[in-house]
């Protein structure tokens, strides 16, 4: 992709600074490339803008001790576990932190989207960002065409931005992603029973038993207390256990969780938006190893805490 003087990108970062940070801004009327640059990864593979030319790309500056940039993370995966593909790309660039910091939180969080280092700073300043996260939108040509300060607020919002920015442009989900064994699980980004957001690629690296029922289903409230007795009897930093509750109220879970006492990730997926995505009924339960693939699935309720050490015997 084109370089570009660099005053313009600084005029283009002052303009940035009275723009409200709630939404993108539109094009500016003077064509504006994207300035190339080569960093490196975490893995310390070198990655050039440039690599990308042909394909939009979403390009997020941000730092680990930035709180909105925090609240980002989770949005830019789902996004990324979603719509990257040979089409779109996502791209990351964390603007001064040490490499070992990066590479141990990105590694804790489970991310998987690419991030590269720019220790110096030196393209932030390129670029002329106010501060972070700072997102821009480049066309194919390499045309810096939108741009956001401040945190989406959701995987919607983003999808919305892409579209509104790239109106000719038709997102198409990752062709290896499905709810079937041997491909990757359909990320998702949902609320826990008090509210923090959690993201399935979160977990990356760890075997997760995900599990989908609603209260209104016997057999999804009877196989409860088994998956809680394997959550007690392997409490380790291997094994995750979710439940995704679908489309009832807090309260209505609540309740279910009171009353039996459970104690591993419940989360809500109110619009039932998750569950219509994993294909199946409740209840379901998907095994997931630690790339993320689909590794087992059982559409029966267990019966017993050893019917579910079966299945997690099957990962081995």
């Amino acid at each position: 992709m084109k370089g570009h003087k660099r005053y313009l990108i600084l005029a283009m970062g002052l303009a940035l600074v009275l723009i409200s940070s709630t939404v993108a801004c539109a094009k500016p009327e003077e064509v504006i490339y994207a300035p190339d640059f080569a960093l490196q990864n975490i893995n310390g593979e070198k990655v050039s803008l440039s690599d990308f030319s042909g394909k939009p790309v979403m390009l997020v500056f941000w730092k680990i001790n930035c709180a909105a940039c925090q609240f980002q993370i989770p949005y830019t995966q789902a996004f990324y576990d979603e719509w990257s593909s040979d089409k779109i790309a996502v791209l990351t660039i964390n603007v001064a932190d040490s490499i070992s910091a990066v590479q141990t939180y990105v590694t804790s969080l489970g991310i998987s989207y690419p991030v590269l280092l720019d220790t110096t700073g030196r393209v932030a300043q390129y670029y002329g960002i106010p501060g972070v996260p700072v997102t821009f939108f480049i066309d194919a040509q390499g045309i810096l065409k939108a741009y956001k300060i401040g945190a989406f607020r959701s995987q919607e919002e983003i999808e919305d931005a892409f579209k509104s920015v790239f109106p000719s442009l038709t997102l198409t989900p990752k062709t290896e992603t499905g709810p079937e064994i041997g491909n990757l699980a359909p990320g998702f980004t949902l609320q826990t029973i008090n509210g923090k957001s959690t993201t399935l690629s979160e977990f990356r690296g760890k075997t997760v038993l995900l599990n989908f029922w609603v209260s209104s289903c016997p057999a999804c409230v009877d196989e409860m207390p088994y998956l809680q007795t394997v959550f007690d009897e392997q409490a380790n930093e291997e094994l995750v256990i979710i439940a995704v509750n679908c489309g009832e109220s807090t309260q209505t879970v609540q309740s279910t969780i009171d009353s039996l006492g459970l104690t591993f990730h419940m989360l809500l997926d109110t619009d039932g938006r998750v569950c219509t995505a994993y294909e199946r009924g409740a209840p379901t339960t998907f095994l997931i190893d630690g790339n993320g693939i689909i590794v087992a699935i059982r559409d029966e309720v267990f019966q017993s805490p050893e019917a579910i050490e079966v299945m997690l015997d099957s990962i081995q």
